[in-house]
């Protein structure tokens, strides 16, 4: 799939799943604008990617000044934005619900809920303009059927779902697209620290039917699809990328029953 001079937005884009996505497009032929927190991966996004087509930004999403004039300047700079990948967005620290400070719940939906939004909103405007866009959220199967200790993760992935759905129905009028991919557990990114723990993948893969946990490029080919002219007529959906993990049970009540038959 080429993007020759497709101007692109990925939030969160200098590292981790981001930066697969960043750099997938650019192999395409996009030039590509990213926003990070982390100041020494923005430089070295840069340094690494070259400054001929792409524009990297220190900004957190959850400031709507700074990404305000991250994605005035991305325009000043290439006329346009064609496609915005909202990627960025963090996992609480994991534990009961009762127990879940303030603090923490709040800046989970700072960030993936009203600071994807609030991003969202503000390109949105430019798309409207242009009567042209494709937008990709990258949510998660979490926010389909919950999990344990998730719970601010969840509701905000789960959010942007609705957001798709809603927004397709306001904005397809002038063209544009937007649609929300919910991966499962995927070997890189935040799930990077997991992959150290053999007990932890294994049993993850075995959550799945296809016994094993996703890839990055399967997340990344995705994401290129749905912002592709291939998928134009994919509107307000989420599609799900988890191997058949949502709504799996490893062993299922037939088993149990000739197990018991066996006994």
């Amino acid at each position: 799939m080429r993007f020759d001079d497709k101007v692109v937005f990925i939030t969160g884009g200098t590292k981790g799943l981001g930066k697969a996505i960043s750099t997938a497009f650019l192999s395409e032929g996009a030039f590509v604008a990213v926003n990070g927190r982390d100041a020494d991966a923005v430089d070295r996004f840069q340094e690494e990617a070259g400054k001929e087509k792409t524009l990297a930004y220190v900004a957190d999403i959850s400031d709507y000044t700074a990404m305000e004039e991250t994605i005035a300047d991305v325009a000043r700079a290439w006329g346009r934005i064609d496609i915005l990948i909202n990627n960025a967005g963090i996992v609480n620290p994991l534990t009961p619900s009762e127990k879940l400070k303030k603090e923490d719940f709040d800046k989970v939906i700072d960030i993936n809920l009203k600071g994807t939004f609030y991003v969202t909103q503000l390109v949105g405007r430019r798309m409207i303009a242009n009567r042209s866009g494709r937008i990709v959220n990258i949510a998660s199967q979490v926010a389909l059927f919950g999990e344990k200790g998730f719970l601010p993760y969840s509701i905000s992935k789960a959010s942007l779902m609705l957001m798709a759905r809603e927004l397709s129905h306001e904005w397809s009028g002038y063209g544009i697209t937007i649609c929300t991919l919910a991966p499962g557990f995927i070997r890189g990114g935040m799930n990077e620290g997991l992959m150290k723990k053999e007990s932890l993948v294994a049993h993850l893969s075995a959550r799945t039917p296809m016994g094993r946990m996703g890839e990055v490029d399967e997340l990344v080919g995705t994401t290129l699809f749905l912002a592709s002219d291939k998928a134009r007529y994919i509107n307000g959906e989420t599609i799900t990328m988890d191997g058949g993990m949502t709504g799996y049970t490893p062993e299922t009540l037939v088993d149990i029953i000739n197990k018991g038959k066996r006994q």
